[in-house]
């Protein structure tokens, strides 16, 4: 039986991720008394609100990369992916080998698409579930939903994120303490309503484009919840815990 649960925080770039894996860790401290594992998987980070158990930076740092090789920051993100991708089962090993029963909290690269579409990612993932439960976190930063549209993709990323990593994938909205996500929240409670709203709203293809997109939405998924959250002000933590643990649970119904 799987001793620890990974809990993989995925995202945009700039939803706030690293914050909520500090945010939802201090959380699991100092109210059900964890001791949760951290795991930074993005070599391009400068610094960090938390102190990793595990940093993949150990192998590889993308501003090292930079230096040595004259690359960009995203040639030098690629190349640092690739040398990951090289040594995933050091990785896979170095962080199974840290802490025991309780939550593993993994942190993604900013760039979410280097985690989720390249190899190091679903790999990563694949090796981890083998010992462990693992569920994602796909957090959705409420400025880049600013749009019906965006809106629609954002909600398609968290169905994709599920094919790409073959966990189960719960949604978030975060920075709630600067934005009121009650308008957002309630339209992804209710998808035959977004649907109606993109096409009332939008127009030509991308209306078109985005109804499609709900379509997709209503066929591959159950009923969405989503929790509100504040990586800044902790806001929504319980409401995440419990949406983890029915994700994880044998019964898992998200209705």
């Amino acid at each position: 039986m799987a001793t620890w649960i990974s809990v993989v925080m995925i995202g945009p770039a700039g939803c706030g991720k690293t914050s909520m894996v500090a945010s939802f860790g201090r959380w699991l401290e100092s109210e059900l008394g964890e001791n949760p594992v951290y795991v930074n998987l993005d070599p391009g980070v400068l610094s960090l609100p938390y102190e990793p158990d595990y940093d993949v930076r150990s192998i590889v740092r993308v501003d090292d990369l930079m230096m040595e090789t004259s690359l960009g920051p995203n040639g030098a993100m690629i190349r640092a992916a690739e040398i990951i991708e090289e040594k995933i089962e050091d990785v896979v090993a170095s962080i199974r080998a840290v802490g025991e029963a309780g939550f593993k909290l993994i942190d993604t690269p900013g760039q979410m698409e280097l985690f989720l579409f390249r190899e190091m990612g679903p790999r990563i993932i694949e090796r981890l579930s083998e010992e462990s439960r693992a569920v994602a976190v796909y957090i959705l930063d409420p400025f880049l939903a600013s749009s019906l549209s965006g809106l629609a993709v954002g909600i398609s990323m968290s169905i994709i994120t599920r094919l790409r990593l073959r966990i189960p994938v719960v949604s978030a909205i975060n920075k709630a303490d600067l934005l009121d996500a009650g308008k957002l929240e309630k339209l992804l409670a209710d998808e035959s309503e977004l649907a109606r709203r993109i096409v009332s709203e939008e127009h030509g293809l991308i209306a078109e484009l985005s109804a499609k997109f709900m379509d997709l939405v209503r066929e591959f998924s159950k009923a969405m919840r989503i929790v509100k959250t504040s990586a800044k002000t902790g806001q929504g933590m319980q409401d995440l815990y419990n949406l983890i643990n029915d994700a994880l649970c044998e019964c898992g119904d998200l209705t």
